[in-house]
């Protein structure tokens, strides 16, 4: 037997490793020489723990690639959604700017056509000249409509050396400057006071000629200021108000006859009367508590230069304030009797608390309804002594006014009055023993309304005081409805200032008012009423007095007798001293009343 060497098989395939290209063949450990079985096996664990890596990281490679396409697809879905948004927000940012557009035209017109239609209804009556003035009246009443839809916003101070000066150095300052465009020899002229002292809001005064609109701008020489004062100040100052002077005829002397001078107050005088009540543009929560009262100011004038002979004068005004804005024509005529017929339109910015319309301003520090005061240099103190009204059925009311203890507030009925005003019916000088031609010659002022001003009701306002320099007596109409904010309220009325008297004759009218104290704690009135009818009365027929009461007892000791000599008829009762009682009465024939009414709250 031969021996031959018998050559074994191989122990393993060639293994490949994937991606690399690599072969790998085993050799046969007898041809290596050197190589082990365990070596081969490392060799074998290796490379397959190096194939399992691999399709592990084959597989993420794949799951990346899918999460990459997946998150590839959603950002290109996503970017298709947005350009479509995209293109929807285009489309309805296109369709809302057009809405916008159109809505803003639609505005405009209904704009252009309140301020025309409000325009002209404001000049329907009473305008005179000032009714070739309606585009300028529709030019404030724009921008008064427009103040009303933004924020308030309150006018600067007055520089503070002007705040600074003395009443006495204001009330001597005398406008030096001149007129551009007013006619020479004018029977009525304009007279600037700076701003300053208690008048510190800056007020823009415009003049209105040939259809053109002038400004007129100030300097402190303008005013005869001081020059030390001069040298604190800039180039040019505001003025605060104006007052408008009437040349006397045959005179080399004018006399101012109206004053807007602070706020939204003004006020004038008849022919031989001294400065007496004041009027105002609005009252906002007078005499409110926990609500403060509101003063809405002019902020612009525009005065409309008048004819050489014209004793008129026409002006506008645009009013500004936290609660309301609004646009003012006044026509002013001076005389005995000094008038202004007023058309306002106003727009709230906000619903107030009390709305008062036309309100008169007035003072009472004492009277002579007292017989039992103590005061005898001046027994009567005040520019107005009563408060009259006319209802719409024709009644006339008389009011005496009073300085109370604490604050008095009445509210009256009267839905579409006729008329009311603050009166001074005492005019005897002894009554005052002041000054000539003050007090005994203060002014009435009467307010008549144009138009139906519908419901509502008439308050007089009382406000303590213990000096005759302060305003203690405001009355105003208040109606039962407010309209919603920027919504416009028309008012149509005339102002009057004078010597006119009220009730209208032949009917009786109370011309004084005593009042002391009775027994028992009671309060003993006697009413003086004088008239036409009343005079022709014999004091032996049985006239009928009536005396109400507001539920706290009833009147006794009733007397009606007619004074030998005077043609006068006193009325005495006594009531109980209640406060705040109200008391109303007065003088009819058969049912037919022969005096106006009398009534009076006792003061709480």
């Amino acid at each position: 037997m031969t021996n031959e060497r018998k050559i074994p098989p191989p122990l393993r395939p060639p293994v490949t490793l994937a991606r690399t290209g690599l072969l790998i063949l085993l050799i046969p450990f007898w041809l290596a020489g050197c190589a082990s079985l365990s070596s081969v096996h490392k060799i074998h664990l290796a490379l397959h723990t190096t194939n399992a890596r691999v399709a592990q990281a084959e597989a993420q490679n794949r799951a990346l690639a899918d999460q990459i396409r997946s998150l590839q697809a959603e950002i290109a879905s996503a970017a298709k959604s947005a350009r479509a948004r995209e293109a929807t927000l285009a489309a309805a940012t296109q369709r809302a700017t057009q809405e916008a557009r159109i809505a803003l035209d639609q505005a405009r017109q209904a704009n252009a056509s309140l301020v025309a239609s409000l325009t002209q209804a404001s000049h329907r009556t009473g305008a005179g000249r000032g009714s070739h003035y309606r585009w300028l009246f529709a030019r404030i009443l724009a921008q008064a409509h427009a103040l009303a839809l933004r924020p308030y916003a309150p006018l600067p101070l007055t520089p503070l050396a002007l705040r600074r000066i003395s009443h006495p150095l204001f009330r001597s300052l005398s406008y030096r400057g001149t007129l551009p465009f007013w006619p020479t020899h004018a029977r009525v002229s304009l007279h600037f006071k700076p701003a300053g002292y208690l008048f510190d809001r800056p007020v823009k005064i415009y003049l209105v000629a040939r259809g053109k609109i002038v400004p007129l701008n100030f300097t402190p020489e303008d005013f005869g200021l001081p020059p030390p004062l001069i040298h604190q100040l800039p180039p040019h100052i505001a003025a605060s108000g104006f007052e408008i002077m009437n040349h006397i005829p045959g005179q080399d002397r004018t006399r101012a006859v109206l004053s807007f001078l602070g706020a939204g107050y003004f006020r004038a005088r008849g022919r031989d009367q001294a400065w007496g009540p004041l009027a105002r543009g609005i009252a906002i929560n007078t005499a409110i508590t926990n609500h403060p009262e509101r003063f809405p100011a002019f902020r612009s004038f525009w005065i409309v230069t008048p004819n050489r002979h014209d004793p008129s004068l026409t002006l506008f005004a645009l009013l500004d304030g936290s609660s309301v804005t609004g646009v003012y024509r006044f026509r002013v005529t001076s005389g005995g009797t000094a008038s202004m017929h007023v058309a306002a339109v106003l727009f709230l910015r906000h619903r107030v608390r009390r709305l008062g319309l036309a309100p008169l301003v007035s003072m009472f520090l004492r009277g002579r309804m007292d017989v039992t005061q103590s005061v005898k240099l001046h027994p009567a103190i005040h520019d107005s002594d009563g408060l009259s009204y006319e209802t719409r059925t024709g009644r006339w009311v008389w009011s005496p006014l009073a300085n109370p203890k604490h604050l008095n507030v009445r509210l009256m009925n009267l839905a579409n009055p006729r008329g009311f005003g603050l009166m001074q019916r005492d005019r005897h000088p002894k009554a005052y023993q002041s000054m000539p031609g003050h007090d005994q010659a203060s002014p009435n002022v009467w307010v008549q309304p144009d138009g139906d001003w519908g419901p509502g009701q008439l308050e007089l306002v009382e406000i303590p005081t213990e000096r005759a320099t302060n305003s203690n007596i405001m009355t105003f109409w208040v109606p039962s409805s407010q309209p919603p904010p920027g919504t416009p309220l028309m008012l149509r009325y005339t102002i009057r200032w004078g010597a006119m008297r009220t009730p209208v004759a032949p009917l009786g009218r109370v011309v004084a008012t005593r009042e002391m104290q009775a027994a028992h704690g009671g309060r003993t009135f006697a009413l003086y009423f004088q008239g036409e009818r009343l005079r022709a009365i014999p004091s032996w027929i049985n006239l009928e007095p009536v005396i109400e009461t507001s539920g706290h007892g009833k009147a006794r000791d009733i007397s009606l007798v007619k004074l030998p000599g005077t043609g006068r008829w006193r009325l005495r009762f006594t009531v109980s001293s209640h406060p705040g009682l109200i008391l109303k009465t007065w003088i009819h024939y058969r049912a037919k009343p022969l005096t106006e009414t009398w009534t009076y709250q006792i003061p709480r």
